[in-house]
């Protein structure tokens, strides 16, 4: 009986250091996740493919002063480089249309996401591929 009660309390104890344990990725490391909140829209805490596309919409958008529907390199220098531009510029055209951007958008998001799961969380987007993903999706 004593074995019993002693052995309750040892797994009550161990799940309570294991619930406590537990820290958020962002505290852990002493990000914030205000990049996420930004675009989440169904406020999980995290950015999927979908939110991570309307967001570069946006800042196509907000890119393209003149309004012509496509993006020079002269709007976009900064946030990608000239041999991205030229990768993602298939119709050699006059610059990014919104559907080659998207694709932009769509690379960089995969390229941030190394564990396959759909979802960018906020220590995805530390690192270099997350802050190139921000660079596309952030005006």
């Amino acid at each position: 009986m004593k074995s019993s009660i002693a052995m309750s309390l040892a797994a009550v104890a161990a799940i309570g250091i294991t619930v406590s344990a537990e820290v958020p990725a962002a505290e852990a490391k002493g990000h914030s996740c205000k990049a996420i909140a930004k675009f989440d829209r169904n406020g999980d805490g995290r950015l999927s493919i979908f939110e991570a596309k309307r967001a570069g919409r946006a800042t196509f958008n907000a890119l393209n002063p003149d309004g012509d529907f496509t993006l020079e390199y002269a709007e976009v220098r900064g946030r990608i480089g000239p041999k991205t531009f030229d990768r993602y510029n298939r119709i050699k055209r006059k610059g990014l249309d919104r559907i080659e951007w998207t694709r932009l958008v769509r690379a960089r998001f995969h390229a941030a996401n190394p564990d396959g799961d759909r979802t960018i969380e906020c220590n995805e987007l530390y690192t270099p591929a997350g802050r190139r993903l921000m660079a596309v999706i952030a005006y």
